[in-house]
């Protein structure tokens, strides 16, 4: 029998980025669902190897200047 669970994600902003974030993205939990979405693929498995966290850092700074 298999489980089916849920899981959920927690980051912690300070104001001013919290504030800059849903500047840039008005519905972020959407975004952020929509990204995880892309990154996995349509059929659940990843769709291509995923960022090491520094380089995945340095792509969503640079989009944002």
């Amino acid at each position: 029998m298999e489980h089916i669970r849920e899981r959920g994600i927690s980051i912690s902003l300070n104001e001013t980025e919290w504030q800059a974030f849903v500047a840039l993205h008005p519905q972020p939990v959407t975004w952020l669902r929509e990204r995880i979405k892309e990154s996995i693929g349509a059929d659940g498995t990843i769709s291509s190897s995923p960022l090491p966290a520094a380089a995945a850092a340095n792509t969503t700074s640079a989009t944002r200047q």
